[in-house]
C-alpha cells in the first residue's frame, strides 16, 4: 500500500505541476507555442509512420515511461543509471534517427517557399522540356510494345552524384533513338539505370539503392524496388518500364504508380519537369476549348418554323391519313370541273350508244 500511495502521490505531483499550473496560467502565446508544436509533432509522425523509425518512436515512449517510473520510486542504482543516460539521450537520438533525420532535411530543404523558381521553368527552357518529355514517352512506347526493360531516373532538387559516380557518364541529348539505344539488350549500358539531370542524358549503368520499404512488389523485379528505392532517399521521378510484360510504371516519394497509358505519362513528366509552367498551360488550353465548345452550342439556330419541305411531308401524311380538311377541300374544289366533263362525256357516250340501238 505505501508503494501504491508513493507513486499515486508523484503522479499527482507531476499532473499539478506539469498539467494543471501551466493551463491556469496560460496566455496566447502559450497557446501559439502549443499549436506550433502540435504540428511539428503531427509531421514527424506522418513522416515516420511507414518507415523504421516508426517502431523505434514507439520504443523510446515506452523507455521514457519506465524511466519516469523509476524516478517517481526513487530507486538508487536505477534512478543513477537513468540520469547518466539522459545526459547523453540527445546524441542518442542523433545517432538512432541519423537516415531519417537527414531525409527529413532534404524534404525541409526541397519545398517551395525556400526554392520559389523549383516548381517551373523559364519560357526559354519550356521548348527543351516539351521536346525532353516527347522524345522520352515516344522511346517509351517503343520499348513497351517490345517488352524492353528500362529504368530512367530524372533528377530533381535532390543531386544524385553518388549514383553517378556508380555509372558511366554520356552527357548527350535527350532522343528516342538513342533512349532505346542505351536499353537494347545487347548494349553494354542498357543494366542499370539512366540518369537524366538538366534535361540531359547524363549516365548511365548505374546503381540504385534497394527498396526498404514493406511495399508488395509481387511479380515485379528488381528495376521496381531501385526506382522506389530512389525515391525514398530523393525528389527523384523514375520511368520504369516491365521486362517480363512491358508495363509503365512511374516511382516518386517512395510510392509506385503501374499502367500508365502515353498521355499520362506526358502529364506526369511535364508536370514534374515544367512545373507550374505546364500547369498554366494546359489550364489556358482547357479554358479555351470550353470556350470554343459553348460558343459552338451558342451558334446552333434552332428552327423557329416548320421549313417548306417539313411542311409539305407533313400535308401528305396527313392527306394519306384523311385528316388533312383544308387538302381534302381544296382537291374537291380543283378536281369539280374535270368531274363534271367527265359526267358530260359519259352522258353523250350513252347518248350515242342509245342511237346507235335505235339505228
Amino acid at each position: 500500500m505505501d508503494v501504491l500511495q508513493t507513486v499515486w502521490n508523484a503522479i499527482s505531483n507531476f499532473t499539478v505541476q506539469y498539467v494543471a499550473n501551466p493551463i491556469r496560467t496560460m496566455g496566447v502565446w502559450d497557446v501559439v507555442d502549443l499549436l506550433v508544436l502540435a504540428v511539428v509533432l503531427y509531421q514527424v509522425y506522418r513522416f515516420t509512420r511507414n518507415r523504421r523509425a516508426g517502431r523505434v518512436l514507439f520504443g523510446l515512449g515506452a523507455v521514457f515511461v519506465c524511466c519516469l517510473i523509476i524516478l517517481a520510486l526513487k530507486l538508487p542504482a536505477l534512478s543513477y543509471i537513468v540520469r547518466l543516460l539522459s545526459a547523453t539521450a540527445f546524441f542518442c537520438i542523433i545517432v538512432i534517427f541519423q537516415p531519417e533525420i537527414r531525409d527529413m532535411l532534404e524534404h525541409f530543404a526541397n519545398i517551395t517557399v525556400l526554392n520559389p523558381r523549383s516548381n517551373t521553368v523559364s519560357r526559354k527552357k519550356f521548348a527543351l522540356a516539351k521536346s525532353v518529355v516527347d522524345e522520352t514517352v515516344d522511346a517509351v512506347e517503343k520499348m513497351a510494345a517490345t517488352k524492353t526493360g528500362a529504368l530512367i531516373v530524372f533528377e530533381g532538387l535532390t543531386k544524385l552524384g553518388d549514383y553517378i559516380e556508380t555509372g558511366k557518364e554520356i552527357d548527350a541529348r535527350v532522343t528516342s533513338k538513342m533512349l532505346q539505344t542505351i536499353f537494347y539488350e545487347n548494349t553494354p549500358l542498357h543494366d542499370g539505370a539512366l540518369i537524366v539531370r538538366n534535361m540531359r542524358l547524363w549516365a548511365a549503368n548505374c546503381v540504385l539503392p534497394s527498396s526498404k520499404s514493406k511495399m508488395d512488389f509481387g511479380t515485379m523485379g528488381m528495376r521496381h524496388r531501385a526506382a522506389v528505392g530512389v525515391t525514398e532517399v530523393s525528389d527523384a521521378l523514375v520511368v520504369v518500364i516491365s521486362e517480363q510484360t512491358g508495363t509503365v510504371s512511374v516511382a516518386q516519394d517512395g510510392k509506385l504508380l503501374r499502367g500508365l497509358d502515353a498521355d499520362t505519362l506526358r502529364d506526369v513528366l511535364m508536370t514534374y519537369i515544367a512545373g507550374n509552367a505546364y500547369l498554366r498551360l494546359k489550364r489556358a488550353n482547357m479554358k479555351k476549348e470550353y470556350l470554343a465548345m459553348l460558343e459552338k452550342v451558342a451558334k446552333v439556330d434552332l428552327p423557329k418554323s416548320k421549313s417548306t419541305q417539313e411542311q409539305s411531308v407533313e400535308k401528305e401524311f396527313q392527306k394519306i391519313i384523311g385528316t388533312d380538311k383544308s387538302v381534302t377541300e381544296e382537291e374537291t374544289e380543283s378536281d369539280a370541273p374535270s368531274v363534271r366533263a367527265e359526267k358530260g362525256s359519259q352522258a353523250e357516250k350513252a347518248q350515242t350508244e342509245s342511237n346507235d340501238s335505235e339505228l
